[in-house]
Parts: C-alpha cells; structure tokens; sequence
C-alpha cells in the first residue's frame, strides 16, 4: 500500500525490486491507454532510460506505443545512448522521437546554440502534432511520464532556481551551457501529464526526496516538489527513504514517531479548524448545556437524554452556521447520539459542513492532588482524570468521523497561597502532552486547554503572570513529548481580572492576552482558540467574550502569527437556549439567535464587531455557575 503525501503516492521497496516495480507500472500504463484508445505516449527523462531495458517486446503490441525520450540527449554520454538504442531495437519501437536526434550524437556537447534551439522547437511541434499525445490543452499530455529524483532535487533536466524551471506555455526547452547541451521537458509539460512517476534509488536521494515531499522550501529550489500530474506516484528504494518516517523537514527535522502521511493529515485538519473568520462551537457538556448557562429560567428545562439529543440537533443543524462555525466539540454520549428522525449527530455536523471533535478527558476528582492547597473552587488543586484508555478512545473516535479532541486541565489562581503550585502546573502541562501527543497518534488534533479559572479576587496582572508561566510551561512539554504543533490548537483562557478583583477594561484584557501569547506561543502553533471563562453576575458573558475577541484583533491587527478565535459553550449558546427553553416551536427563532451570535463571534475574529449589535438575552436572570468539572 502506498504512503500518500498532498494526494501524491509513496512507494517504498526493496533496491532489487525498484526496476522490476517501474517496468510493471509502466506495462500496466501501456494496456490501459491501448485498450482505450488504441495508443500509448510516453515520456521518458534520460537517467531513467535503463530501467526500459527489462521491458518485455511480447508484453505490449509496440506498434501502437510512442516513447518520446528528453534530457541530456545531445551530449556524448555513450552509456546512456547505446541504452536508448538496445531498447528501441529490442522492443522495434517505430514511434519514438530517437531518428531526429541521432545525427547530433555524433557532434558531442560542441553544438552550437542554435541548433539545439532548432532541436528543440522541432520537438515541440511534433509533440503538438503527434496523434498518441492529447493535444486539447495548452501544453501536450502525454500518457505517463517517467522520471528520475536528482540529489539536489532537480527533475529531468530542470535545475534548482533556473531560468527553464519558471518557463511557461512550452513543451520542449533548449538548455545550452558550456560542455552540456539538452532538450527538456517543461515543468509545464510534465504536470499536463496523465500520470507522472518518480523513481528515487539510494541514500544520497534522502534528503532530496524529504525536501521534494515535505514541501517546504521556496518556490523553485526543489523542482521536484513542483511535480503535479493528473496523477503523481513516488516509487523509491529503502536507501533513499532512509529514516523519513522518524525525522523531515515538515517536522522541521525533530523526531517524531508519527509517519509523514499522518504529519500531512494533521496539519490539513488544523488548516480547515483555523479558517479565517471561523471558531468552535463547545457542546461538550455532559448534562444538558442550560445547566450552565448562567441563567435562572434556562436552568429549569428538565435534564433528560430527549431533550439533550433535541437541542443539540437544533444547534448542529443550524442553517448556514458553518459561515462561522468549523469545528464542534462533543460530548462522548453525543458521539453516538441520534436526532428524532434517526440521523447521526455526527453526520449532521458533516453536513452542515463542519468537522466534528470530541471531549474526552473523564474530568477530575475535587479530593484533589494530596498535599495541595484549596483555592478559590473550594477544593485542593487537581489531576484531570482519563489517559489510561485514551488511545482506544481516539481510535474509536476517528472511526465514527471525529477529527479533533480536547482535554481540558484546571489551574487554580490565589497569590497569597502561591496558586498554582509548581506541582500542578508540572502535572497540567505534561497530562496535556501526553494526551495531545495520543491524540495524534490516531489523527486527532488536539485542542491543548490548560485552564486557570477566574475565580478569586487576584487582578489582572496575576492572572497575566500566571498564564505567561503555564504556558510557557505548557510547550515545553508539547516539545518534550514530540507534540507536532502545525497540527494542534490551543486553548487558553484570556488574561483577565478575577472575579471579585478589579474590573479591567476590554483594551487592557486585549494587551495583556496578546502581549502574553506573544511571548510564550511559537508561531507554528496554526491557531488560539479561547475559552470564554466565567463571568460576574453583572456582566453579560455573550456581549464580553465577543467584545475581547474583537478588541485583541483589531489592536492587534497583522501582528499575530495564529489564528486568533473562539471555543465557545455559553457565550455562544446563552441566548440560544433562553429562546428555545426546551418547545419545540422555538426551534427556528434559537437556531436565529445561535447564527447571530456565531456570526458575531465570526466579525470578532476580524476585529469588526460592533458592540451591542447582536441581540442578547444580557444579565436579567444571571445566575452564578462555579468553575468545575463538566
């Protein structure tokens, strides 16, 4: 089975059998284009030229296939030539592009400039005329083109940062240089082509073959990055793979026990996750979300699975709420949930075009880590329970079609106590490490939440060196155990007053959030997702959490390395559930208020929104909720 990498197949073998593999592949080609179209065109790049000696003459009707050879062949490389002619005898190929060029073999490399201009251009045009090659584009297709990894990188005979490789509109290009004279095949050329292939053998291809793949480097110092067929296949032997699994430039050459396909899916999940404009919906609470809600009226709905699976359905079928909305976390009991008409909970999120995620921390026992202080929840500090079934958890996820998962671990904050403890943090950052590094072992990305609840009366200068130390912490550890951060997100909380400390305004929580992550996120991290915490029984917590997500986007405007957004539960939810208040006639009015306040959090993220201009139920009927396990 091939490794796929950017929709591009890997295929790795034994040295032995690299030759034997291209032979078949090419053969296998042959048939198929013959029987559907009664001719076969391929192109094939010098270095590869001896690979086509174990092509068998009774396996294909030769009449009918044209091979049309490109690359270094107006030099004196006699090796290769008699190659080229052993072939053609052997196989009796009467449609190849060999007859024009023999009369310059002779020559050597001393041929004049414009003659191999001239050679070039008649190759051009008999490509464009010859009835084998599709000609309905702008640039010949050939069936199959076959082509060689050189050490620096180069393809054919497109060098590194040369003129020949930025051509366009060509088919066939003249390369004159002192001793060397080619005709090329265009980059241009080989993308049109029906399927190209790649063969790569030995250990001086290894770090070609991961810069080719990994795709990171610039433009046009890799030409073989450049390579994009209809279809593309790698084959390569084991000396030229070498140990890309475990170290490559996509992981900027750290280890990593992840193999590079599963590096690629990561980081295309967490690409779709941070789409401009484009946040979190948290629906992972384990009873009914109007139990947290913060509000009197929404907490009397009745708790039962009924009206749980029918308020969830309402929100993950919201018309249009993937305008704003990319991923949705889960509840585990959701994951398996059905809506009243029997349709997967997860197949409504598909469908609503978004990616669904799931919980899967087991929360935390408040008897808390022996030996700590109580802080401001009323219990010691704690563990978050959980990694001892992880592992089967994630692969049970990914089957039913979750592509990202969260964990959330709680921080305590009391500056006369010294909360948080060394310990905690020290048990928070390495718990999420571990948990994020699981997560992607299964291809889930994971959301890192190292949480410090407001609760206290500490100010906002606490909480921003508290944070800026967690965290600091926090990607210590993600390093430590390998974590790949293209393909995570994080979680934190903003930097903000305590709950019963001095209310800071909204350009000062900005400053100080983003002034924090400035020091402590590395700009690979894609995105920062916040929570929106708890807030005081005067204050409307939809209207706050949007207005400090607009405020740090716009203060901060063009000077952040991530995507910086939202995950929320209830700042997005609480006028959502006040709407529907369990009756089925309020569906369409609560999936209204849910789109607005999504498109709100939405115009955040641009640092667009204007406050008071999404419609909340405010602070009438607030209620306090405590910070705890959920």
């Amino acid at each position: 089975m091939p490794r796929l990498f950017k929709g591009q197949a890997l295929y790795v073998v034994e040295e032995h059998q690299l030759v034997p593999q291209i032979v078949q592949e090419v053969t296998e080609a042959a048939k198929t284009a013959i029987d559907a179209k009664g001719s076969f065109s391929l192109c094939v790049a010098r270095p590869v030229i001896p690979a086509l000696k174990d092509l068998s003459p009774e396996a294909l009707d030769w009449s009918k296939v044209s091979v049309f050879f490109t690359g270094e062949l107006l030099g004196a490389n006699k090796a290769y030539t008699e190659a080229l002619e052993a072939f053609c005898r052997k196989c009796g190929i009467q449609g190849v592009f060999y007859p024009i060029l023999r009369p310059l073999f002779s020559t050597g490399s001393g041929l004049p400039p414009f003659a191999v201009k001239e050679a070039a251009a008649a190759y051009d045009a008999l490509l464009r005329n010859h009835p084998s090659i599709d000609n309905s584009g702008k640039v010949p297709s050939f069936d199959l083109v076959l082509l060689g990894l050189g050490d620096d990188g180069h393809i054919g005979s497109l060098q590194p940062e040369s003129q020949e490789i930025r051509a366009k509109g060509e088919a066939m290009l003249s390369i004159c240089q002192p001793g060397k004279n080619e005709i090329a095949a265009s980059m241009d050329l080989i993308c049109a082509a029906k399927r190209a292939i790649v063969m790569a053998s030995g250990s001086p291809k290894k770090d070609a073959l991961r810069q080719a793949l990994s795709k990171v480097h610039g433009p046009y110092d890799c030409p073989a990055a450049l390579v994009k067929a209809q279809s593309t296949s790698w084959f390569v032997d084991k000396a030229a793979f070498g140990d890309f699994d475990r170290t490559s430039t996509l992981h900027g050459g750290l280890p990593s026990m992840l193999p590079m396909e599963r590096l690629e899916e990561l980081k295309e999940t967490a690409r779709k996750l941070c789409a401009p404009g484009k946040g979190f919906l948290a629906a992972d609470e384990s009873a009914g979300p109007w139990l947290r809600a913060g509000h009197a009226e929404a907490a009397q709905i009745p708790d039962v699975i009924e009206n749980r699976a029918a308020y969830r359905s309402l929100c993950f079928s919201t018309p249009g709420l993937s305008e704003s909305i990319s991923g949705v976390i889960l509840h585990w009991e959701t994951l398996f949930q059905e809506d009243a008409t029997g349709k997967a909970m997860v197949d409504i999120i598909k469908g609503n075009g978004m990616i669904p995620g799931i919980k899967v921390d087991k929360g935390y026992n408040k008897k808390g880590i022996w030996g700590t202080s109580t802080g401001p929840l009323g219990h010691p500090e704690v563990a978050t329970l959980g990694l001892d079934d992880l592992q089967q958890r994630c692969q049970q996820a990914y089957k039913e079609g979750v592509r990202f998962a969260k964990w959330r671990n709680v921080l305590q904050m009391d500056p006369a106590k010294g909360l948080p403890s060394e310990l905690a943090i020290k048990d928070t950052v390495h718990t999420l490490a571990r948990y994020a590094s699981i997560c992607q072992s299964e291809g889930l990305v994971p959301i890192v939440e190292p949480e410090i609840v407001p609760n206290g009366d500490h100010d906002i200068y606490y909480c921003a060196e508290v944070t800026s130390k967690v965290l600091a912490a926090q990607f210590k550890a993600l390093s430590a155990h390998h974590v790949y951060l293209e393909g995570a997100v994080l979680k934190p909380n903003m930097v903000k007053n305590g709950l019963g400390g001095p209310k800071a305004t909204a350009e000062t929580i900005a400053t100080l959030t983003c002034q924090t992550l400035l020091r402590t996120v590395p700009p690979s991290m894609p995105g920062i997702f916040f929570l929106s915490g708890e807030t005081a029984l005067n204050e409307d917590n939809e209207e706050e959490a949007t207005i400090n997500l607009s405020t740090m986007n716009s203060l901060f405007a063009g000077k952040l390395p991530w995507h910086l957004s939202f995950s929320y539960g209830k700042a997005l939810q609480k006028t959502c559930i006040v709407t529907w208040l369990g009756k089925a006639e309020n569906k369409d009015a609560a999936q209204k208020a849910l789109k607005a306040r999504a498109k709100a959090n939405s115009d955040a993220c641009f640092g667009k929104y204007k406050a008071g201009s999404c419609a909340s139920v405010g602070t009438d009927g607030n209620v306090m909720q405590a910070a705890g396990p959920y």
